[in-house]
């Protein structure tokens, strides 16, 4: 093959490409788009800073040194307050059930002054092991509020940033109470007329404080999941995860089913069809179902795999719950939503080549702003409100409003509504799209 007739095939194969110029802008701007949001998204998660609720009932200096030492953390930002009013508990378990925050943390009342009465017995118990022990009162417990929703890593930062505040409490208490016992500790070792005269013994950080190197905590802390439902059962990555990628592959039936229309449409097949006595609207209706039909198959597959191949792997095996009605009718919306989109995009797009592009990419956006990729609470904050028009992230919340906060069938009413409300919007885009173009020819 000479230079010539090489060069003459790159330029034959630019000049089709020239031909279809919204094809060419989607194939740049698409990717280019991808890129800025996954960055934006990425770039939060990796500098973000947590929201978290704290109701501190107890004011004491405890409690006000854990504010002090969260409010020091780039990865905490406290929130105390709502509407210009304090934080009540009872509040601030309903913002967590409603998902309006994800973590919520309760300072009990009395905590400051038991924890400073235990560190003192717990202190005097050490240096006078021989003396007849008075127990040290039980200290409040401190309470972490969790939307189960909340990814584990997320969940694990909060819990590590008050692990650390906990930590340094502890051990200034236990310091400052044991070396204040120490003139007496001093005085009960020695006789008193050696007392004045010997230097003081330096005693190891080992004997003056045991409870540094011990497993003992001061300051309890316990977890917990709220939901507007009730839960409180802590959910695993495979309940998380499961149900929100397979969305994820359903949506990609976009694609073939866009392509279906694309074909239909170059070699005559729709024109044929328009002239016989069927109504569009039920050729429409048979293409959706036999799509729908093979979206549920996909999500059984992925289902079945979550059961049976995760747990061969060393994972916790995905358990569908109790209501195999309503996460089906999740899953029936879900499927309509991405076959309207298809039909929709199969309908606007004028080559393949612009649904190759625009279907994919358009996917992974929708994705990623519906929280399937990065939690919600995790995208900036001006991205938030868009994840309200991605489909992906109602499909989403109804898998979770079974499986994390096990509601029924009148939880997941919002969801399936939106779904299926996507499902007719994108519908009737496509029949005025393919009526305008049918006046245009």
């Amino acid at each position: 093959m000479g230079p010539r007739r090489l060069l003459s095939l790159i330029g034959k194969e630019l000049r089709l490409l020239w031909r279809d110029p919204s094809g060419m802008a989607l194939l740049f701007l698409m990717p280019a788009f991808l890129v800025v949001v996954v960055t934006l998204i990425q770039d939060k998660v990796t500098t973000t800073s947590v929201e978290v609720l704290l109701v501190d009932e107890d004011r004491g200096e405890v409690s006000g040194e854990i504010r002090s030492l969260f409010s020091g953390m780039d990865t905490i930002r406290l929130v105390e307050s709502r509407n210009g009013q304090p934080l009540t508990a009872d509040a601030a378990r309903d913002l967590v059930a409603a998902s309006t925050f994800q973590f919520a943390v309760l300072l009990p009342q009395g905590l400051s002054a038991k924890a400073l009465l235990a560190a003192e017995r717990t202190a005097r118990a050490n240096l006078f092991p021989g003396e007849e022990a008075v127990p040290a009162p039980a200290v409040p417990e401190i309470l972490v509020l969790f939307d189960p929703t909340v990814h584990g890593s997320f969940r694990a930062a909060v819990k590590a940033a008050l692990d650390q505040a906990r930590a340094a409490i502890e051990a200034r208490l236990l310091v400052e109470k044991s070396l204040a016992l120490l003139p007496e500790k001093l005085s009960a070792d020695l006789p008193p007329y050696l007392a004045s005269l010997l230097p003081r013994p330096t005693l190891s950080a080992r004997e003056l404080l045991p409870q540094l190197f011990a497993e003992k905590r001061l300051l309890p802390l316990r977890e917990q999941f709220r939901t507007a439902m009730g839960f409180i059962a802590q959910p695993t990555a495979v309940q998380q995860n499961v149900p929100a990628w397979a969305i994820f592959g359903i949506f990609f039936i976009v694609v073939p089913l866009a392509g279906s229309l694309q074909g239909e449409r170059d070699n005559g097949t729709l024109l044929r069809l328009a002239i016989m006595p069927v109504s569009m609207a039920t050729v429409l209706a048979g293409k959706i179902l036999a799509y729908v039909i093979v979206c549920l198959l996909q999500f059984a597959v992925i289902l079945l795999a979550g059961m049976y191949v995760l747990p061969l792997l060393g994972l916790p095996a995905f358990v569908p719950g109790g209501q195999p009605l309503a996460f089906a009718l999740v899953a029936v919306a879900v499927g309509c939503a991405a076959c309207g989109y298809g039909i929709l995009l199969g309908t606007v797009a004028r080559s393949y080549e612009q649904i190759a592009v625009f279907g994919p990419v358009s996917i992974v956006i929708a994705a990623a702003l519906g929280g399937v990729m990065v939690p919600i609470y995790a995208l900036p904050e001006f991205l938030r409100p868009l994840c309200l028009f991605s489909p992906l992230f109602w499909g989403q919340n109804g898998f979770y409003d079974l499986l994390l906060r096990q509601g029924g069938l009148a939880e997941i009413v919002p969801e399936v509504i939106s779904l299926l409300s996507f499902s007719a919007a994108t519908l009737l885009a496509a029949l005025f799209a393919a009526r305008r173009r049918r006046g245009a020819a």
